[in-house]
């Protein structure tokens, strides 16, 4: 390990090591982590959908070995990069949700498919078919393949039952693919706030998604897979009882942009805050603020501003002034830090932090209990 992790390694066990971390430092808070797992498998289990969970949250072999552990069937990649790290750190069944445009990417997918990694990817063209076909039969494999089809969010897949026909037609046909069903992320109702009108975003993406299944079923190809969702959706996904598996993934860290929206309709949390990013006051400027040691390398910026809590109680926000530094802006009747000052802060934007980050330090209570590293940092091809 390297910089701060190799500098906390010493820490493990501790008592007290929480507050003695080197920093910046991305922590993950281990009684809410586990909880949030099990509150989701119990909810999936209970509506009787499969969890497929998402590594483009955390993309860390340990965690997604957590999920499978609680029932998972499965962990969806966004990017091959992330994929093959977790391939190679142990990690089956994986599932890809982003069509490609490289042949060599394709190939070393079908290479790994042949060395044993349980593979499923999504398509949107014929031509990415015939790439799929041509690798697998290369490698001497079988890749189970999906139609990637968009229901509203305007991002990739296709758009009609009858070119979602086409393109499953084309799957089942090529030798070393096997035709397994298709994908419908609705990315555009997760962070919708509102439940209700969340709930009629959500109905109106099934919606469409229910003429394409239709499509299928007519014509022979009824999917066995129906894979889609998220943290936003999961409840709506529940109900409408479309979706055979759920790729839900922010929510067993949480962030401020997900803080808004009311999950379950009863505005109050269903998952609780396991993301942080400790830092430490360096500096008082000439106005007398504190000045963190932790900005835009530390956190992913897309999303409301961090709260900040020192002793487990919410102290201010943070505001970014540099690369590399924060600077704290207390609440009413809160007085500035002092220089040394370790403070806890949430994150914007949970995915992109994590992917800023070498290594976890999983806390619980007073101590750091472990580090765990993110294997899948940094790839984002």
């Amino acid at each position: 390990m390297k910089g701060v992790a190799a500098l906390n390694l010493e820490l493990v066990g501790v008592a007290g090591s929480r507050a003695a971390l080197e920093t910046p430092a991305l922590l993950i808070d281990a009684t809410a982590f586990e909880r949030n797992v099990a509150t989701l498998a119990a909810l999936a289990k209970e509506a009787g959908t499969a969890l497929r969970p998402h590594a483009k949250t955390h993309k860390c072999a340990t965690i997604a070995k957590a999920q499978l552990a609680a029932g998972a069937i499965g962990i969806a990649c966004a990017k091959p990069g992330e994929l093959l790290a977790l391939f190679e750190a142990g990690i089956k069944p994986l599932m890809l949700t982003a069509p490609v445009a490289s042949r060599r990417k394709i190939e070393r997918l079908a290479q790994a498919a042949a060395c044993g990694c349980d593979l499923t990817v999504v398509v949107d063209r014929i031509g990415l078919i015939a790439d799929f076909g041509a690798a697998t039969r290369a490698a001497q494999t079988t890749i189970a393949v999906l139609v990637d089809c968009d229901t509203g969010l305007g991002r990739t897949g296709v758009t009609t039952p009858d070119a979602v026909v086409a393109l499953a037609r084309a799957i089942a046909a090529e030798d070393g693919l096997t035709y397994a069903g298709v994908q419908a992320y609705a990315g555009h109702v997760q962070h919708v706030h509102d439940n209700d009108a969340r709930r009629l975003a959500n109905r109106a993406a099934s919606e469409r998604l229910a003429g394409i299944l239709a499509a299928l079923a007519d014509a022979g190809l009824a999917a066995r897979i129906v894979t889609g969702g998220g943290t936003g959706s999961h409840a709506l996904d529940f109900e409408d009882r479309l979706l055979t598996e759920v790729q839900a993934g922010s929510y067993i860290f949480m962030d401020e942009g997900y803080r808004p929206v009311d999950l379950h309709g009863e505005n109050g949390p269903v998952f609780n805050f396991a993301m942080y990013v400790a830092v430490t006051v360096i500096a008082h400027n000439s106005r007398g603020e504190a000045i963190t040691d932790a900005g835009s390398k530390s956190f992913a910026l897309d999303g409301p501003q961090p709260r900040a809590c020192l002793d487990g109680r919410e102290i201010g926000t943070i505001v970014w002034v540099g690369d590399e530094f924060g600077k704290l802006v207390p609440h009413e009747g809160i007085a500035v830090p002092p220089v040394g000052t370790r403070i806890e802060c949430t994150v914007p934007h949970c995915d992109p932090t994590a992917n800023l980050h070498d290594v976890i330090h999983l806390v619980r209570g007073d101590r750091l209990e472990a580090l765990w590293p993110i294997e899948g940092r940094g790839l984002s091809d």
